[in-house]
This record gives C-alpha cells, sequence and structure tokens, in this order.
C-alpha cells in the first residue's frame, strides 16, 4: 500500500500561506475581504430564494392542474349519469322508444363519459341501424 497524503485542502493551501504574512496584513485584508465575502453570501441567498419560488410556483402549478384533472372527471361522471337516466325515463312510457335507447347506445354512452375510454365497436354501436334494402 502507498503511504501517500491526499493533498492539501485549499483552505489549508491559503492558510498555509497566509501564516508568512504579519498579523498586522493579515487584520488589514480580512476587513477588506469581508464586504466582499457578505456580497457573496447575499447573493447566495437570493439565488436559494429564487429557486425555492420556483419550485413553490411549479407546485402550485401541478395541485392546480390535478385539481382541473379532478373536477372534469367529475363532470364526466354526472353528465354520464345524467345522460343514462335521461335515456332511461325520458320516453314516457313509450316502451319500444325505451328499448332502442336502452341498449348497446346507452352503455356505450355511459363507457365514453364514466370511463373515459372508447373502443372503435363503442361509435359503431351508437350508429342508428342501417336499412335494409328489401329482398
Amino acid at each position: 500500500m502507498s503511504d501517500e497524503k491526499p493533498p492539501p485542502s485549499r483552505a489549508v493551501q491559503i492558510a498555509r500561506m497566509w501564516a508568512r504574512v504579519p498579523a498586522e496584513h493579515l487584520e488589514v485584508a480580512l476587513k477588506a475581504l469581508e464586504p466582499e465575502l457578505q456580497r457573496e453570501h447575499e447573493r447566495q441567498l437570493e439565488s436559494i430564494r429564487r429557486e425555492d419560488a420556483r419550485r413553490l410556483e411549479v407546485l402550485r402549478n401541478e395541485q392546480e392542474e390535478r385539481r382541473q384533472r379532478h373536477f372534469r372527471h367529475l363532470c364526466g361522471l354526472w353528465a354520464g349519469f345524467a345522460l343514462v337516466v335521461g335515456m332511461l325515463v325520458g320516453v314516457n312510457g313509450q316502451a319500444c322508444l325505451a328499448a332502442l335507447l336502452a341498449g348497446p347506445s346507452l352503455i356505450a354512452l355511459a363507457k365514453i363519459f364514466v370511463l373515459r375510454r372508447s373502443d372503435p365497436t363503442d361509435a359503431r354501436q351508437l350508429e342508428p341501424p342501417a336499412e335494409q334494402p328489401p329482398a
């Protein structure tokens, strides 16, 4: 194994360099350096504040998007419910019309509004049946 020491850190190198300077000079240099260090500290704090504000804005936007998505989902559920109930009870005792409206089209429309999913067969079920040519 090697007994090599790691190179001294930058702070240790600076401390060794300043150790050769008389104390009076060191005091003057530190007084001159302090305002610059304060400015740098303020810049870092401001950068942190801006980053925190940006993150907060992103979180607020995500929360608003989730709220809107939930609202749209609930609107779809209510619209599907109203449509299904309307198709079932809106025929005023006409059994033939009720049977037509309560068929596959009712299930297809409920699936589109409530589940927010549509298959190609759903669109075909919503179309009125094609008239058969007389044989």
